[in-house]
């Protein structure tokens, strides 16, 4: 699995738990750590990677873990209850809409990207069906942080509502400056409700989204 950062074998009788925590504590880094559990000693394995309750796993590992914790956690996250994704296009076969709330972030290169094609004259976009209308109060995103161009997040309207035609919902953010290799927060000040959040950029240009965590 990408983001591996450390990998320690613990003594035998250790209390496997609190000792792979206290490892991952004790790197600047870790994110996420995993453990399997050996008569000889148990395996403590350390990533850097971003994990929700929603991540699926990796399914071209052959790498597989007993139990897994992840530093990443918010009690109000929602974004497992998105049931399905849009976009105005894709720029290549690996980096469809679903990327964004697969519940999996590391290094955010391409293939782990939504990145979406410019079509002449035609605004990018990229949307997420929560199934019916719900509470919304912030957004954490994630950008590319590969040296890519930050104009590939940049002039982005978010909007959140019922309907599913780009650009009739209300403005839940904004952002005019690009951005790239960090996480962008959105947070309003009340609630909004609606069932579609959709990013929209100005018109012939790229829309590049690693991650997006959905908070209730």
């Amino acid at each position: 699995m990408d983001c591996s950062v450390g990998h320690v074998t613990l003594a035998p009788n250790t209390p496997a738990v609190h000792a792979c925590a206290s490892v991952c504590l004790a790197t600047q880094s870790c994110r996420l750590y995993c453990l399997n559990f050996r008569p000889t000693g148990n395996e403590c394995f350390i990533f850097s990677a971003l994990v929700t309750q929603n991540w699926k796993g990796d399914p071209d590992s052959s790498v597989t873990f007993d139990v897994c914790y992840s530093t990443w956690y918010h009690s109000g996250d929602i974004t497992h209850l998105v049931s399905s994704t849009a976009a105005s296009s894709i720029l290549q076969h690996s980096t469809t809409g679903d990327k964004v709330v697969d519940g999996f972030s590391c290094r955010q290169v391409p293939h782990q990207c939504f990145h979406s094609n410019v079509r002449s004259g035609a605004k990018s976009w990229w949307r997420a069906d929560l199934g019916i209308p719900r509470s919304v109060s912030r957004l954490l995103v994630f950008t590319r942080n590969d040296g890519n161009q930050a104009a590939h997040f940049s002039n982005i309207i978010i909007t959140l509502g019922n309907s599913t035609l780009t650009g009739q919902n209300p403005v839940f953010a904004s952002l005019d400056s690009g951005v790239t290799g960090q996480m962008m927060d959105f947070i309003v000040t009340t609630p909004m409700i609606g069932r579609y959040l959709e990013f929209i950029t100005s018109p012939q240009l790229f829309l590049v989204i690693c991650e997006v965590k959905i908070i209730s």
